[in-house]
């Protein structure tokens, strides 16, 4: 393996910045570094020639909150559990969906009968065999109303049958279309066709519980070391509750452990960018997000990596604040913030500016045309000054008050933390009257306190699960544990039921009604999109990492580079 060779100047200046840092901001800068640094270049596989193992290191802006696949709602949580835990499909190597914890599966002539074969070489770690009960036991926990599961929704999404009337409580859970009739039969019935319905199998909400396991460990169930379980490519190894270090080691009793090249992944939780730089060029990472001015630092770097995701940021609006709840409000906001900058001065990351919800170059129909461009990008939320402040008048007029103060809330981030400055800025000189107070607290409490309706403002992000508007547009519906800004619309909810029911098999139509439920969100307001994501990474040139078509790093397929 190559020796990453330091470029002094840069390292003294790093250093430099760094320890003025710990000196500014306290012991948690200096806590971050040394958890980076405490892996050994032995214990990570930082020496060696190809053959050797494949000991990946990863730094985390967010920490890990549950292996649990029915209840987490963390990107870091659905990362660990996708190489933890294995549903019905899976990807391989390739990037492509594969058959995973199914062996085989018939699909009936109309497509609305799934048939699964559960493989009979499957074991979990406490070595029972996985069975069609553990996934007809985890799908109806997702389901029940009762559990409160964010991702229940997922259900209706793909189709299962009477699964809106079970989540909603309209409808007994024996009525949900799955059945379990043997160890090795799993039967999911759609009220209708879904072309996304295989790709959607592949996310961790959709995985195996063990049930018997579950109801032992009680609410303390996968929450830490003592009481998880794993059926996946890899075990949990390291994972102290509260710490900032975690690592998975390769399942040697995974069915398919021979396809299987990495033999750990080492991760830190680090939110100062100065610190993830310091790792990477004492080459204690292979992997680090770039962003601001170290883009440009290393711009020449051949390690140097762009990946475009389908994943948008955007502030959601606490419609049942007392000001909030003001259509108008949420206009001059929207309108007031120029979006260009953020992606072209603070991110520079090849992220694009937005005034949509629905990401551009995502979600293909049957000819191949982006959901965009059939629909045209909408104009509500794009920055104009004029509008913004007619916005505004109209809004302190209908509140009946020259001077309103909202707090805006975001997690740990450098980027992040710039962004929420610049919207401060933007709405504080462009809204005369208006005070945006800055909240920042971790990744787990902001969504906590999102969760909770314990905020005004809240600068989030959504990623695709599936090639589909839908997954942009569901979390939205009335009861969904995703509308965290509890914005309600009749004629939304009424469209969205049309999509999911008898518009499912007419595709042009059922692309209408979406760009209408988008039309609706986008005009009242019930968000501000700022931008879609791209990210810069650097990336250990050792390796060769395989990629799904949604630009995510199949991290169990990594290789040694020729």
């Amino acid at each position: 393996m190559k020796k990453r060779i330091w470029k002094k100047t840069l390292s003294a200046l790093l250093a430099a910045a760094m320890l003025m840092g710990m000196s500014a901001c306290g012991s948690g800068s200096g806590t971050e570094t040394e958890g980076a640094s405490a892996a050994s270049a032995e214990e990570s596989g930082a020496s060696g020639e190809s053959g050797d193992s494949i000991r990946l290191r990863y730094a985390l802006t967010e920490e890990l909150n549950s292996l649990d696949p029915n209840y987490n709602y963390s990107a870091t949580s659905m990362v660990m559990i996708m190489n933890t835990n294995e549903g019905l499909y899976k990807y391989d190597a390739d990037g492509n969906i594969s058959l995973g914890m199914a062996s085989d599966v018939e699909i009936s002539e109309d497509g609305c009968t799934y048939t699964f074969t559960i493989r009979d070489d499957a074991y979990w770690s406490n070595g029972d065999p996985v069975t069609a009960n553990d996934f007809y036991y985890s799908w109806r926990r997702l389901a029940d109303p009762a559990n409160g599961c964010t991702y229940a929704y997922m259900l209706i999404t793909a189709g299962v049958k009477n699964a809106m009337e079970v989540v909603y409580g309209e409808a007994e859970l024996d009525e949900l279309g799955i059945s379990a009739p043997d160890d090795r039969t799993f039967i999911v019935e759609l009220d209708a066709p879904k072309s996304y319905f295989t790709e959607l199998l592949t996310g961790s909400y959709f995985m195996p519980v063990n049930q018997e396991y579950c109801e032992e460990c009680g609410d303390q169930f996968m929450l830490d070391l003592e009481h998880s379980i794993y059926c996946g490519a890899f075990v949990m190894s390291d994972w102290e509750v509260g710490g900032t270090t975690y690592t998975l080691t390769k399942n040697e009793d995974y069915y398919d452990a021979d396809s299987v090249t990495t033999d750990s992944i080492s991760y830190t939780v680090m939110t100062d960018d100065q610190a993830k730089i310091l790792a990477w060029e004492s080459g204690e990472l292979d992997q680090v997000q770039l962003t601001g001015d170290y883009i440009a630092m290393y711009a020449d770097d051949p390690e140097l990596v762009e990946r475009a995701y389908a994943g948008m940021f955007f502030i959601s609006f606490n419609t049942e604040n007392e000001y909030l709840s003001n259509q108008n409000l949420r206009l001059a906001i929207s309108t007031a913030i120029e979006k260009e900058s953020i992606v072209n001065n603070i991110l520079r990351d090849g992220s694009n500016a937005a005034d949509y919800i629905v990401p551009a170059n995502f979600a293909r129909d049957s000819e191949g045309v982006y959901f965009r461009d059939n629909i045209g990008n909408p104009t509500y939320n794009s920055y104009d000054l004029t509008a913004a402040s007619e916005y505004w008048e109209a809004a302190k007029e209908e509140l009946g008050t020259d001077s309103i103060t909202l707090e805006l809330l975001y997690n740990e981030d450098t980027s992040l933390a710039s962004v929420a400055a610049y919207i401060q800025s933007q709405l504080q000189t462009n809204l005369p009257g208006l005070t945006v107070e800055l909240r920042v607290t971790t990744y787990n409490q902001r969504l906590t306190d999102m969760g909770n309706g314990d905020y005004d403002m809240g600068i989030t992000r959504w990623y695709a699960d599936y090639q589909d508007a839908s997954t942009f547009l569901d979390m939205w519906t009335e009861d969904s544990n995703l509308n965290y800004g509890s914005w309600y619309n009749e004629e939304y909810n009424e469209l969205y039921s049309q999509v999911v029911g008898e518009l499912a098999l007419d595709e042009d139509a059922r692309i209408e009604a979406q760009g209408e439920m988008e039309r609706i969100f986008l005009e009242d307001a019930a968000v501000c999109p700022l931008y879609q994501v791209s990210y810069m990474y650097l990336e250990n040139s050792d390796y060769t990492f395989a990629v799904t078509p949604s630009g995510y790093t199949l991290s169990r397929y990594a290789s040694w580079a020729e």
